[in-house]
């Protein structure tokens, strides 16, 4: 499977291989929480603790990647914890980014009363006028700007394609928030639109938030990929 393929057949069929033991043709739902290892470090298609990984996530996140058209992408129980990752594994203390003003609620407690502690500054900015954020990373780089389409609670629209190239041309990493819209489209395909990463609140396109909470970032490259992997256990 690769973003060639048709979204409808990505949708149905990435990551969803015939079990090779059984044939089964939908992953099982496995339960286990600890892996048998060959040895030291000798561990059986990369499990050890349902934490860091398991077969039905990595089911699940081979479709989302295959979706975008990413390398990877890291499945979580939530968008906020998604995004904590996400921002703990490309910043570092004494680092900035740009917040949009109109940012989801649980977004910006995280910049202004978590990561604020950490040392990470942050600057608001009208992340739908792409002049303004200019402006700002002119006076300031940061490390990464921070983008909501559509944006919760407001729906604000953001030209994905501009804000990257400024993005970029600054030096900065852009990540792209989604509470509503799935990447049918929006976001990145095809992937060589823009080098980013999107993250999901995937809960409420997948079904209502209360039943599926639910987060993941695709990190464009595979060396962002493999560090955020780790800060997620």
């Amino acid at each position: 499977m690769t973003y060639q393929d048709g979204f409808e057949t990505l949708a149905i069929h990435a990551g969803q291989e015939p079990d090779p033991v059984t044939g089964a043709v939908v992953p099982p739902i496995y339960q286990v929480s600890t892996y048998k290892q060959d040895g030291v470090g000798g561990l059986r298609g990369g499990y050890e603790y349902s934490r860091s990984a398991n077969p039905t996530r990595t089911a699940l996140e081979q479709c989302l990647a295959a979706l975008e058209g990413a390398p990877r992408a890291l499945a979580f129980a939530s968008g906020m914890a998604a995004e904590d990752c996400l921002l703990r594994t490309v910043c570092s203390p004494g680092d900035h980014v740009l917040v949009p003003d109109d940012a989801y609620g649980g977004t910006y407690r995280l910049f202004a009363r978590v990561f604020a502690g950490w040392g990470l500054t942050h600057d608001v900015v009208p992340i739908s006028h792409v002049a303004a954020v200019r402006e700002q990373l002119a006076t300031r780089k940061p490390a990464v700007v921070w983008a909501e389409t559509p944006t919760n609670p407001l729906l604000g629209i953001v030209d994905i394609r501009a804000l990257a190239e400024a993005a970029h041309e600054a030096g900065a990493l852009l990540v792209v928030d989604n509470t509503f819209a799935s990447p049918y489209l929006q976001h990145t395909r095809p992937p060589s639109t823009w080098a980013g990463t999107p993250t999901w609140s995937a809960g409420p396109w997948w079904s209502p938030t209360p039943n599926s909470p639910s987060g993941s970032p695709l990190p464009r490259t595979r060396p962002a990929a493999w560090p955020a992997r780790s800060t997620r256990g």
